[in-house]
C-alpha cells in the first residue's frame, strides 16, 4: 500500500512510543500520528467504562486525521479493540495477540510471566491465549511501574526495589520467557535483568509492527522519509521532559 495517509497510534503516556519507535525504524516510508493520552493516564487503574470511552475518543481523533490503520499501543486500552473497530472500516490492530503468539514461539520451558497493569491482568486475555497454546502463564500485576516510568524516575534505588519485591517470586520457577504486557515497561527492563537475569523479554513492537506490515502490505524500501507528528491530552513541556530517550524525529509536541 503506497497511499500517504498517516497510521495512528496512541498510548495512555510514553510507553506506547517504543511501539512507534518500531515502526518508523521499520517503515521509514510512512507518516505516523501519535496521540499520548496523558491527561487521562495512568488507564490500568481506572475503570472499563473510562477506558472504553478515552479509547473511542482518541480513536475518533484519528478518524478525524484521515488515518489508514489505528494501532492501540497500550496493552489496557487493546482490551476495547472491538468497540473502536466496530465505528471505522479501516484496521484497527491491537498489541496483545501478536505479542503472546511470539512468546508462545520463543519459550523453551513453556513457562511465560506477563507483566502488565491490574486492569490488563484481571481481564485475562493474555493468560486465556497463553493458556490455549499449552502455556503455563505467571501473571502479575504491577500498575505502580506506570507511575514509575511516567515520573522519569526508572533509575532509582526506590524503583529496584520495587521491581525486586514484584519479580523475585518469579525466581526458580523454569520461567524463560517474560511478556512486556504494558508497552510502558520495556523502559524498565534495565531493572529487570537484575531480578530475573536469563529470560528473553518480549515487547510489543516487534511482533505488532509485523501484523501492520501484513494488513497494509507496508514496503520497508521506502526512499522518501515519512514524517512523524506527536500530540498530548497533558502538557507539552511535560511530555517533552519524559522521552529524552525517543530518538526518532518528529514534528514539535502539541497539545490537543
Amino acid at each position: 500500500m503506497n497511499d500517504k495517509k498517516p497510521i495512528g497510534v496512541f498510548d495512555s503516556g510514553v510507553g506506547g512510543l517504543t511501539v512507534l519507535e518500531k515502526l518508523v525504524k521499520m517503515y521509514p516510508g510512512e507518516n505516523f500520528i501519535y496521540v499520548a493520552d496523558q491527561g487521562y493516564c495512568p488507564y490500568g487503574t481506572k475503570t472499563k467504562e473510562e477506558i472504553e470511552q478515552r479509547v473511542l475518543t482518541v480513536g475518533k481523533y484519528l478518524l478525524s486525521r484521515g488515518v489508514k490503520a489505528i494501532v492501540i499501543a497500550c496493552n489496557t486500552a487493546s482490551l476495547f479493540k472491538q468497540s473502536l473497530q466496530n465505528i471505522t472500516d479501516i484496521p484497527v490492530i491491537s498489541v496483545i495477540e501478536p505479542t503472546a503468539r511470539l512468546a508462545c514461539q520463543l519459550t523453551k520451558t513453556k513457562k511465560v510471566a506477563v507483566l502488565a497493569t491490574n486492569a490488563t491482568i484481571k481481564n485475562g486475555k493474555y493468560q486465556r491465549i497463553l493458556e490455549e497454546n499449552g502455556m503455563e502463564v505467571f501473571p502479575v500485576p504491577a500498575s505502580q511501574f506506570v507511575d514509575i516510568i511516567e515520573s522519569n524516575e526508572m533509575n532509582t534505588e526506590a524503583t529496584l526495589k520495587t521491581v525486586t519485591e514484584k519479580l523475585a517470586p518469579l525466581q526458580n520457577k523454569g520461567i524463560d520467557t517474560v511478556i512486556h504486557g504494558c508497552t510502558h515497561f520495556g523502559l524498565l527492563e534495565f531493572q529487570m535483568k537484575k531480578v530475573l537475569p536469563d529470560v528473553t523479554y518480549v515487547e510489543c513492537g516487534y511482533p505488532t509492527s509485523i501484523i501492520l506490515e501484513n494488513v497494509l502490505q507496508l514496503s520497508k524500501d521506502n526512499v522518501a522519509k515519512g514524517s512523524v507528528e506527536i500530540y498530548t491530552t497533558g502538557k507539552r513541556n511535560d511530555f517533552e521532559a519524559k522521552i529524552k530517550w525517543f530518538t526518532i524525529p518528529h514534528q514539535p509536541i502539541q497539545e490537543l
